[in-house]
């Protein structure tokens, strides 16, 4: 091989290396980056879920449907990996909120509710200080706000409610209303959607609703529960 041929070849090898290692940077690392971020973000979800242990796994599931309603209302796969985060991380500010609070087995006091309801603010200003999660700020703010504007903590209602939210807040009341929870006992699964399409322009967007609907027998968040006192198809919705 002349040194011509040889220069020409070494070039066209370094070209090909080049080329592989720009592949690598772009397309494995970033894969690699965002795996490693879920996997963080799942592991500040189970932190705080353990003051709790009947909510083990509840973020896990909300973040799943959030994504198959985000999927099935056409949002884009950038909004819906910020909804997913947002679902995981949406109750992060609950570290701040006693065990005894959370855990207490009948009605909350005014100022217990007040002290439950400072979670969305808690959460928010953590995710702010982190700069690769200052997106979720709002999402986590106001995943409690309600279409009608009853919701907490800012009274927003309608499309001023970032969708994300509107999502997770819907998925959120879902998961919880068929979970026990110290306030009440599981619903059917039947019962609890028959709450959520009832919400439907009161409590919920009703686009969110119709896409809820759509997607609840492909996610299943748990095993159906007999439904066995009627009670509760009116009080189990949190707060």
């Amino acid at each position: 091989m002349d040194n011509h041929t040889f220069v020409v070849a070494a070039f066209a090898l370094a070209g090909v290396v080049c080329v592989v290692s720009l592949y690598v940077s772009l397309l494995w690392l970033p894969r690699k980056m965002e795996s490693a971020y879920q996997c963080a973000l799942r592991t500040l979800a189970t932190a705080v879920e353990t003051k709790d242990s009947r909510t083990l796994g509840h973020a896990e599931r909300v973040a799943e449907m959030v994504a198959a309603i985000g999927r099935e209302l056409g949002l884009s796969k950038d909004q819906i990996k910020w909804a997913r985060y947002g679902a995981l991380l949406r109750d992060i500010g609950k570290a701040a909120v006693p065990h005894r609070i959370l855990n207490k087995q009948g009605p909350l006091s005014p100022g217990e509710l007040r002290v439950v309801h400072s979670h969305v603010r808690e959460g928010a200003e953590i995710v702010d200080q982190i700069p690769f999660l200052q997106k979720l700020r709002p999402i986590i703010l106001h995943h409690h706000e309600r279409w009608d504007g009853t919701g907490y903590p800012d009274g927003l209602a309608g499309e001023d409610i970032p969708l994300a939210s509107r999502i997770i807040g819907l998925v959120d009341d879902y998961e919880a209303i068929i979970s026990e929870r110290p306030y009440h006992l599981p619903m059917s699964e039947d019962a609890a959607r028959k709450l959520i399409v009832d919400g439907a322009g009161s409590k919920y967007d009703a686009r969110v609703v119709r896409a809820f609907v759509s997607v609840a027998d492909t996610v299943r968040l748990r095993a159906p529960v007999e439904e066995t006192t009627e009670a509760r198809v009116s009080s189990a919705v949190p707060a």
